[in-house]
């Protein structure tokens, strides 16, 4: 592999006591000597491992399977591995102190190393040749809890047919899900407080269309939602980043779009815990593109509005009698 220099190559030797594709010394010269024996016995514990091979790094995954694929010859001699503890990558066959034998040495495997239904977990491409490679981020923590993961279309869908209901729900669904990763979040306190001053200061317009109290109090319901989101969004920020998930969420957009956003924002974060990869980015500018057809309606509008109040007077004119 061109981008791995500084490691003494290192090549196959005949299996130790059957079971190993590779003696311990060539292991240890190919690492730098970074492998001992204490390491050797804390690589068996179980852990998952990531695999590196042409140019390609994929996992983590369970070390039986690992075991399995390399029985199956479904690495070379150029494969890397690493898994959490270790300081650098180092050669995958070094890992094991064992290995089951296989029958015969098969051929190496084509240029596609797995099919896609092969590789379940994390599978990251380097976007240029490095001289080695880094440790991988750590796979999603399985303490988060899964995030809200339904589509941002189909929250405003819903929001439509219930006639504003379901978005008046959902943003406590999304603020129970932000107390559970920061319990300090008070997110739903003020969602609370501001859809009461909602319902209380629409009972007062109903009897009374131009009370002044009743106004307030739904403008408070107004400025309360919007502080329960950006209180949302700094929660998401802070505690996704001790989880090495960087989370990128714009003042503006939320300030216009909140609860469409924000959710556009948490089904992205579902999709990493599911399959740890935080590409394509969450959405953003499609939100501006719901103002478009509000801008058409708009212009029809000014356009229309004007003719047909031209048309009732010309009709009301030729109504009347003549002098």
């Amino acid at each position: 592999m061109p981008w791995i220099t500084g490691r003494a190559p290192y090549a196959r030797s005949a299996p130790i006591d059957g079971t190993s594709p590779h003696d311990i010394g060539s292991a240890r010269a190919c690492t730098g000597g970074l492998i001992n024996r204490e390491e050797e016995r804390d690589m068996s514990d179980g852990e998952k491992i990531w695999v590196a091979q042409n140019g390609e790094r994929s996992g983590p995954f369970p070390e039986g399977d690992v075991r399995q694929w390399l029985t199956e010859g479904r690495y070379d001699a150029q494969t890397l591995a690493w898994r959490k503890g270790m300081a650098e990558w180092a050669p995958l066959f070094s890992l094991f102190s064992e290995r089951p034998a296989a029958a015969t040495p098969p051929s190496p495997p084509p240029a596609a190393v797995f099919e896609a239904m092969d590789r379940p977990g994390f599978t990251h491409v380097l976007d240029e040749p490095t001289s080695a490679y880094r440790p991988p981020a750590e796979a999603p923590d399985a303490d988060l809890p899964p995030a809200p993961s339904m589509h941002w279309g189909l929250v405003l869908l819903l929001g439509i047919v219930t006639m504003g209901i379901f978005t008046l729900v959902w943003p406590f669904i999304q603020a129970n899900w932000v107390r559970k990763i920061d319990s300090e979040s008070k997110a739903t306190l003020w969602l609370g407080i501001g859809v009461g001053c909602l319902v209380v200061g629409e009972g007062m317009s109903v009897g009374n269309p131009g009370s002044a109290l009743g106004g307030l109090l739904v403008l408070a319901y107004v400025v309360l939602f919007i502080v329960a989101y950006f209180a949302m969004a700094g929660s998401i920020r802070r505690k996704l980043a001790d989880h090495g998930l960087p989370v990128e969420i714009g003042g503006v957009t939320l300030f216009f779009f909140n609860t469409l956003y924000l959710q556009g924002q948490l089904r992205w974060i579902s999709r990493w815990q599911q399959t740890g990869t935080s590409h394509p980015k969450a959405p953003k500018g499609v939100f501006w593109l719901l103002w478009l057809p509000i801008v058409l309606l708009a212009i029809l509008a000014a356009i229309a509005i004007p003719s047909y109040q031209n048309y009732v007077h010309r009709v009301q004119a030729m109504q009347q009698p003549s002098e």
